[in-house]
């Protein structure tokens, strides 16, 4: 009975409680999806297919994620947003089980959970931040939370190989697994504070497309919203097509160009940092992400000059400011979306704003493999994608012009 009034009378978590706990399911869920692409040489070979059908694990992992955002800001409301977060962990256990079972039909099942996890995860993290951060804060504590994507791609990248050549493909797996069980039983520990606002009556006040229907209502969000799909757009073909572009037009080892990649990684997360504190000191966060979409867009047209004669002195110092003004845009722009969004409907809109994420996500790639087809050389073909850095610039111009002044 002691312990009990000792619990009851604790204070409640703060704000570095929120944010750890926000990130470590973002890390969960980015770990879910990367696991895929980083050991697929050893899971076709298990499976008896080509490594590149990878590719429809991930456009499926990512489209499950579209489908299910029109439905995770409701289940936010309805359960409330710790909950959200734990059955995102659930769901990314569950993919993981699946997947271990090692049989081609269960990677697609998986890729469903897995896709759903990070939908999930996305809009009670969006609204748990929004809620407990400091105003003055936001865009900063959102980026923090956003380095939970680019930090799970890297520690998996970085574990999973090692783990997987000296014990198989299914450790690496079950690593993952572990993880996201024991954050989802740590985090029962704070739902009594987190989910107090949950609203059991939600579900009537919501429907698939409300998510939708409210982003669209506010101009401001509707911009907000377009822009993100070329924002996502352009992040994954610089992701996807690095390499690629090292390898086949500077003559780079592919071991080289994965550790220019890394970098590029590395970089991102700073990016987000730096843009989210950017954007807090001059209290003008949709201009932040319109100068972080001018500076993609001129990477891409500088990347149309690379070439084997860039030595590498210049070559890392151009692929880490890349890096930082490519991904950079993500947490001030989830907290934007959060700001601006109706009360009380924080995860609603979020889910809205992810299917705009994702469908760039799903999009980007297969239309930038589409125009190297077409062109036959990668430099030449990120000068073209430069047109999504100049769009998002304009459309985020448009945002911060239709910003509802207070």
């Amino acid at each position: 009975m002691a312990a009990e009034q000792a619990a009851d009378s604790a204070a409640p978590p703060s704000i570095v409680v929120v944010v750890m706990a926000a990130t470590a399911a973002q890390i969960a869920a980015a770990m879910g999806i990367a696991i895929f692409p980083v050991i697929a040489p050893q899971l076709a070979l298990m499976l008896g297919v080509d490594a590149s059908y990878v590719g429809y694990q991930i456009s499926l992992l990512f489209g499950a994620a579209m489908l299910a955002s029109t439905l995770v800001g409701t289940v936010v409301l309805r359960w409330g947003a710790c909950r959200g977060m734990q059955w995102a962990l659930w769901l990314a256990a569950a993919g993981m089980s699946i997947a271990l079972v090692g049989k081609l039909w269960t990677m697609p099942l998986a890729a469903l959970f897995i896709g759903s996890s990070n939908a999930l995860a996305a809009a009670a993290a969006a609204h748990l931040l929004y809620r407990f951060g400091p105003p003055k804060h936001r865009n900063l504590i959102f980026s923090i939370k956003q380095t939970g994507v680019p930090l799970g791609w890297a520690l998996i990248a970085l574990i999973a190989p090692v783990l997987t050549l000296r014990w198989g493909w299914r450790l690496p797996m079950l690593v993952v697994l572990v993880y996201a069980v024991a954050a989802a039983l740590l985090f029962e520990r704070w739902r009594r504070y987190w989910d107090d606002d949950r609203d059991p009556h939600a579900a009537g006040r919501t429907s698939l497309f409300t998510g939708v229907i409210e982003l669209w209502r506010y101009p401001t969000l509707r911009y907000l919203g377009i822009a993100a799909f070329f924002f996502s757009l352009l992040q994954l073909c610089v992701g996807t097509f690095t390499v690629n572009l090292l390898v086949k037009d500077v003559g780079y080892s592919l071991v080289a160009a994965g550790v220019m990649l890394s970098l590029v990684q590395v970089a991102g997360m700073a990016g987000r940092l730096v843009f989210g504190w950017m954007a807090d000191r001059s209290g003008k966060a949709i201009a932040a992400l319109s100068v972080t979409s001018l500076c993609a867009a001129a990477g891409c047209v500088i990347s149309v000059f690379v070439s084997p004669q860039w030595p590498a002195w210049v070559l890392v110092p151009f692929y880490l400011l890349f890096g930082v003004v490519a991904y950079g845009w993500n947490g001030v722009m989830h907290a934007q979306i959060a700001r601006l969004s109706p009360p009380g409907m924080v995860s609603v809109v979020t889910g809205g704003v992810m299917i705009w994420i994702f469908a760039g996500i799903l999009v980007g790639p297969s239309l930038f493999a589409l125009a190297y087809r077409m062109i036959g050389s990668y430099t030449t073909t990120f000068g073209f994608l430069a047109v999504a850095g100049v769009a998002s610039a304009l459309l985020a111009a448009l945002a911060a012009r239709t910003e509802p002044r207070t």
